[in-house]
This record gives C-alpha cells, sequence and structure tokens, in this order.
C-alpha cells in the first residue's frame, strides 16, 4: 500500500492559483469527481468534512505542507489529491507559514484507518527534502507522481 497507489495523475494540480483553504478543497475534491473517484454529489460533503477537521487541529504540519483528510462512507476505497499552491495557502500551520503542497486523503468507512497508515507514509514522503524540492518546482504532473514512485520502491 503505497501512496503512488492511491494517487492518480488526474488527481495531481499544479500551479493552483493562490486560493482560501476552503477553495483548494473545493478545487482538490473536483479533480477527484472528475476522476470519477467521487460523485459530484460529495464534493460539497467533502469539503465540509474537511473543514470540521481543521476546526479540530490543523492539518498544516509546517514546512509549506498540509495533509487535510477526512472520511466518507459512501466511497469505497482510499484516494488522495495533491495541489501545489505556489503562493501557499494559510492553514494556519504549526510554524505559522503558508502550505504551498497539499496532499487531502480521503479515506473510506470500509476500510477504517486505511488512510491513517497513508498519512504516516506521506509524512515520511514529505521529510525527504528532494522530493519536495521535485513536488514544488515540477511544471509535470508525470514527473511528480514518477518521483513519488521512485521513492517507494
Amino acid at each position: 500500500m503505497g501512496i503512488a497507489e492511491y494517487l492518480k495523475l488526474d488527481n495531481i494540480v499544479l500551479g493552483i492559483p493562490k486560493q482560501s483553504r476552503s477553495e483548494v478543497f473545493q478545487t482538490l475534491a473536483s479533480k477527484l469527481a472528475e476522476s470519477k473517484l467521487l460523485e459530484d454529489g460529495q464534493v460539497a460533503d467533502l469539503v465540509q468534512k474537511l473543514e470540521e477537521r481543521e476546526a479540530l487541529s490543523t492539518t498544516g504540519v509546517g514546512e509549506g505542507i498540509a495533509i487535510p483528510h477526512a472520511s466518507l462512507d459512501s466511497i469505497d476505497d482510499t484516494a488522495i489529491a495533491l495541489g501545489v499552491v505556489p503562493d501557499g495557502v494559510d492553514f494556519q500551520s504549526v510554524d505559522n507559514k503558508p502550505a504551498d503542497v497539499v496532499f487531502m486523503i480521503v479515506g473510506s468507512q470500509k476500510v477504517p484507518r486505511q488512510h491513517i497508515q497513508i498519512l504516516a507514509k506521506i509524512v515520511r514522503l514529505c521529510r525527504n527534502k528532494e522530493i519536495m524540492k521535485t513536488v514544488r518546482n515540477s511544471s509535470s504532473r508525470d514527473e511528480v507522481l514518477e518521483a513519488i514512485r521512485m521513492l517507494e520502491s
């Protein structure tokens, strides 16, 4: 169970213009719907659950990284979307810096705790400065996904 198994090329969004946190959630959730991992009607539900999760405590882990996550009982498997926001978005991160890389994890109630295991893998991946440099500076979704795959192999 690797990150690349749940992160599809179509769900990587590079160069997201400066937006609010909620708008970034909307952008990434809409990508999951476009790739048929969510139904259109689930997008608003997911955004609401992500905002509720943020109200508990920030998912901005510092170093310009946020890992928002929520579970839906209406999906079959875990899904990941990755967004790069060059100008950053305020996640009220632990280091008070805006997040420019957002890994959004959507867990399924049918496979409880799986998204937490993936969250741990993403945290480890984010500690790799070279991978994060590639994610931030890449102009190609293929390059981002390949870098993640290489690290996981």
